[in-house]
């Protein structure tokens, strides 16, 4: 699966790979870590996906360098290289997250993109006054 032979051509696979993440759930929001060593964050994009209450982080992370210098990588061993795609789901199922939608914010810095995901106040979102007639 992961011969030493000479520099193999191009990525195997897929050629995705898939970032590790923590995540800190806080009283006030989710605090999301994606390891990204390398990536620009022009290259990194942080949807929200409601219905499933899920955070979809994807991008490309490419080798510094121009062509020329990347025809020389000899060992091949970043595997944090090439196009990401990954989900992280809060909250759960059966009670999924309810979330400051246009409150959410990330911050790439130091390889480490750092997602803030703050929580609606759960008596803001339950109680709903009904007029009496």
């Amino acid at each position: 699966d992961n011969n030493q032979g000479g520099a193999s051509g191009g990525a195997g696979g897929s050629g995705e790979f898939r970032p590790a993440v923590d995540v800190f759930d806080t009283e006030s929001a989710f605090v999301v870590h994606v390891s990204l060593p390398g990536a620009k964050k022009e290259d990194v994009a942080v949807n929200w996906d409601a219905d499933k209450s899920e955070l979809v982080i994807g991008g490309v992370i490419t080798r510094p360098g121009d062509e020329e210098f990347l025809k020389t990588l000899a060992l091949d061993e970043r595997r944090e290289v090439g196009a990401f795609d990954r989900k992280v789901r809060l909250g759960s199922r059966a009670n999924p997250a309810q979330v400051d939608v246009d409150a959410i914010g990330a911050k790439l810095e130091d390889g480490i993109l750092r997602i803030e995901v703050p929580k609606l106040d759960k008596d803001y979102v339950e109680i709903r006054k009904v007029d009496v007639e």
